[in-house]
């Protein structure tokens, strides 16, 4: 009887482990198979299967290479190697609900643009599905290749692929439920980080407050430049309130760990705006473009800047932003807000464009239906004015600028009774703002010119034109 060489029997307690489940100890005796043998290709094969089993697929890959390398055939090695990299698609795993190999298969990618798009839609899936750890693990990986993050609103609400973020009794619900889940986990130990974030905007959800700053203290001893996106939730939470001095101390505190956080300091320059003095926030906005790091960024500092700058009513400044960040490839909001600023400018067709393309890259987008129908209603098309503003209101019933738009369209087509509804909707501090003459409509018309480009939902903006402001 031949006996078994050390290599062979490596291999065969490999797999004999990994039969048993046992799949820490295979990874054991796979690795020292390939020490005993490292010339082998079949063992490097062997190893790779074992990887792409696991959902580790870039490391499978590099195996099959050195298969390759030691002798595989080519023409059946370089088939593998495509269905590997076929199999390890993260879209295509996404779309079959594979999210644990999805993970495995982004922490182990090289860093992209592509990853950096793909992982938060894992991350949201693999709490929606109660995997913390494992969406923690993924989270830590992604944010040690990368703190600048170009999707920064997945992290103002986690669960996105689950419970729409806007307040509603399904999300109080969901909350409650989701907060019971977190802190049975969070009793396991460890990722204390991860668990504060997640109870921390949970807490904001179920509208405790005092709780959710708690949980935010506990953020604010992580290193700042690898989690800065931790405190995306908190940040918008005192911007929405309204407290802008201390959103803008907050994110003082930040940028001084991370001075080129362009999210941070987007949101800082909006507080500061807000807070009255608009030159100040249009230099802040300046900064943050200067200190922009990537395409990604760029792009995303120079759309936000646009928008800044249609808030502050400067409409040819921001038209010629926008088209910069449109230039530069920005697919989110640029077309909503350069269709606004062409609207000011007087460009009505150019507007509908523009418009009509927001619409259909994003047909959850609120803002540009609103738009969109103050377009329409100013060039007489109340009747398509009333759909686009019907349908702002069934997404937001407390869409304030909705409200204004949709009881001037109902007006101008004779509904005395829906303009009264509408009317009745629109929030006292905004009429009282717009000091504007007796007559109902031509309040409502007057709330609109002195608003400028502001047309939010969120109505922490509206306090750039309802108090007095430096510029």
């Amino acid at each position: 009887m031949v006996k078994a060489s050390p290599w062979e029997a490596l291999l065969e307690r490999g797999k004999a482990e990994e039969k048993r489940g046992r799949l820490d100890e295979a990874e054991r005796a796979y690795r020292a198979a390939l020490r005993a043998n490292p010339d082998f290709a079949s063992l490097e094969r062997e190893f790779a299967r074992f990887l792409e089993s696991r959902g580790r697929f870039a490391q499978a890959e590099a195996h099959l290479r050195r298969a390759l390398e030691r002798g595989w055939p080519r023409a059946e090695g370089e088939a593998a190697l495509a269905r590997l990299r076929a199999k390890s698609s993260v879209p295509a795993l996404i779309a079959d609900g594979r999210f644990q190999e999805a993970a495995a298969a982004l922490a182990g990618a090289p860093a992209s643009e592509a990853a950096d798009a793909a992982w938060p839609e894992v991350f949201s899936a693999l709490l929606c599905r109660g995997r913390y750890g494992e969406a923690f693990r993924l989270g830590d990986a992604m944010l040690e290749r990368s703190a600048r993050t170009p999707l920064a609103n997945s992290f103002l609400w986690p669960w996105w692929r689950s419970v729409p973020s806007r307040a509603s009794a399904k999300k109080t619900r969901f909350c409650a439920r989701e907060l019971a889940r977190v802190d049975a986990a969070r009793a396991g130990g460890g990722h204390p980080g991860w668990f504060a974030y997640c109870r921390g905007v949970l807490l904001l959800g179920l509208g405790r407050d005092g709780e959710a700053m708690v949980e935010h203290a506990r953020i604010m001893r992580l290193r700042a430049p690898r989690y800065a996106l931790m405190h995306h939730p908190f940040v918008m939470h005192l911007l929405l309130a309204g407290r802008f001095e201390r959103t803008i101390a907050l994110c003082r505190a930040l940028l001084a760990g991370a001075p080129d956080y362009w999210w941070l300091q987007c949101r800082m320059a909006e507080a500061i705006m807000a807070r009255g003095d608009v030159p100040g926030g249009l230099r802040e906005f300046e900064r943050a473009a200067a200190g922009a790091s990537g395409e990604r960024a760029r792009r995303a500092v120079t759309t936000w800047h646009g928008a800044a700058l249609l808030w502050a009513g400067r409409y040819r400044a921001a038209l010629k932003k926008l088209d910069e960040g449109a230039a530069l490839g920005t697919k989110i909001w640029v077309n909503c807000w350069r269709g606004a600023a062409r609207l000011k400018l007087g460009n009505i067709r150019g507007a509908m464009s523009d418009l009509d393309a927001a619409i259909a890259a994003d047909p959850q987008d609120l803002e540009a239906y609103v738009w969109r129908g103050e377009a329409r209603r100013l060039a007489g098309r109340h009747a398509q004015a009333l759909r686009d503003l019907d349908r702002a209101l069934a997404l937001d019933p407390k869409y304030a600028w909705a409200c204004v738009n949709r009881a001037l369209a109902r007006g101008a087509l004779g509904d005395e009774k829906g303009f009264a509804a509408d009317f009745a909707r629109v929030p006292a501090d905004l009429l009282a703002a717009a000091r504007g003459p007796r007559s109902e409509r031509a309040l409502l018309e007057t709330a609109l010119v002195r608003a400028k480009g502001v047309r939010r939902p969120e109505r922490y903006l509206d306090a750039l034109w309802m108090r007095r402001t430096r510029g």
